[in-house]
């Protein structure tokens, strides 16, 4: 779990949002990244100025998704008792189908939404979806690697070994980090590779 939040950190560093005209687009991206660390006003806060950039553009897939997996965090900082929790977990997780379904073609949409699902208790039955989407997004880069930028393909790579070894296919789960450490893009994301290599042997 350790090893999955410091790939979510990671996503939130290398997959800026692209808000079209948004000036306050760093100051979302500190938001969700300080959300995804346990502040629980960055996560408010990062949703209002989410849901305030998809009122200026409402065709913004990334922001959708973002708003997706902020309200995913909601859920986890709201008490365990109550139906809050539930519906802000639901309403997260319908915005990023919404958004992935909006951007059959966007890499980046679909990365983030895998990347939150995988984060999601068991229970909840999108692990598996998660580790289908994250295929299929190995499949894509691999014939067309334009689609993501180098340090975005390591994070597929970590996150789909994660996947593939969380499914019990240490075997996939090799072979995906042995491609993701062949980029080097990026020190510390080849380390947390190396380190989810080692860990495997």
């Amino acid at each position: 779990m350790i090893r999955l939040l410091r790939a979510v950190l990671f996503l939130a560093t290398f997959l800026p949002l692209s808000l079209t005209g948004a000036p306050d687009e760093a100051v979302i991206g500190g938001l969700y990244a300080r959300g995804l660390a346990g502040d629980k006003q960055a996560v408010v806060d990062c949703m209002a100025a989410l849901e305030q950039a998809l009122t200026r553009q409402p065709n913004d897939q990334l922001a959708r998704v973002y708003l997706g997996s902020a309200y995913t965090l909601r859920s986890r900082d709201l008490p365990f008792f109550g139906t809050a929790k539930l519906r802000a977990l639901r309403h997260g997780i319908a915005l990023m189908d919404e958004a992935a379904a909006a951007a059959p073609n966007d890499a980046r949409v679909h990365l983030l939404r895998a990347v939150t699902n995988e984060a999601l208790p068991t229970l909840l039955g999108r692990r598996q979806i998660a580790r289908q989407a994250l295929d299929r997004l190995v499949a894509t880069i691999e014939k067309d690697p334009g689609k993501l930028k180098p340090s975005d393909q390591q994070l597929l790579y970590l996150n789909a070994g994660e996947a593939a070894e969380r499914a019990g296919d240490k075997t996939r789960a090799a072979e995906l980090w042995r491609r993701g450490g062949l980029l080097k893009a990026d020190p510390k994301l080849t380390q947390e590779i190396e380190t989810a290599r080692a860990a495997l042997n």
